[in-house]
């Protein structure tokens, strides 16, 4: 999602497929080693991406109040400790907590109003840690470049008019949802069901 919007590749594919090639979209087209990827919550999720942002080329930094001292030095990424000041150093924002009481909403008006000029926002977390109405203005109001969200608060999409947003790419809550995904759900549920009867210790109880 992140790629797809900082290199604008579904405007340029509807573009090429109206025969012409007049790249229209302006300053939203972006050069990776350029950009500063900000990333909320460094667990597991959210280091993998880490990891394959600094491989893109993105000077990347994260804000988790809860992660010990030094998780920055393991992974070789910059720390910040709040998270209006991650926001404001931020090209690409990509969410990576759990939903909970403390992050619903965590991400509104006033959040988006930090970001920097033309910054993109990807969410394949949860849908309300972003509040929806904050995020689809933002966007009709060019506040923000681009939003690609795997997940929705209160998803699917309502309305033809939130269908409409402009720079908004929405991909069903299907990040999990690949052949492999599904074989590993179904192998580790029953890797679970046989110790369950078995008497061996459970995950995931």
């Amino acid at each position: 999602l992140a790629m797809a919007l900082c290199r604008q590749i579904l405007p340029l594919d509807q573009e090429a497929k109206q025969l012409g090639w007049n790249i229209k979209i302006g300053p939203n087209l972006r050069r990776l080693s350029a950009l500063t990827f900000g990333i909320v919550g460094l667990g597991r999720i959210g280091t993998a991406t880490a990891l394959r942002a600094k491989a893109l080329g993105f000077r990347v930094i994260f804000h988790d109040p809860y992660l010990p001292n030094g998780a920055d030095k393991a992974v070789g990424i910059a720390r910040v400790r709040t998270l209006d000041e991650l926001l404001a150093q931020t090209d690409v924002l990509s969410l990576h907590c759990p939903l909970n009481a403390e992050t619903k909403h965590l991400i509104a008006g006033r959040e988006l109003s930090l970001l920097k000029m033309g910054a993109f926002v990807v969410n394949t977390a949860r849908g309300a840690i972003i509040k929806k109405d904050a995020i689809l203005t933002a966007l009709r109001e060019n506040r923000i470049a681009g939003a690609g969200l795997d997940v929705i608060e209160d998803e699917p999409l309502r309305s033809a008019e939130e269908a409409s947003t402009p720079n908004l790419i929405a991909s069903c809550h299907a990040a999990f949802c690949s052949i492999e995904s599904k074989i590993e759900m179904r192998s580790t549920s029953a890797r679970i069901a046989l110790a369950a009867v078995t008497g061996q210790p459970l995950e995931n109880v």
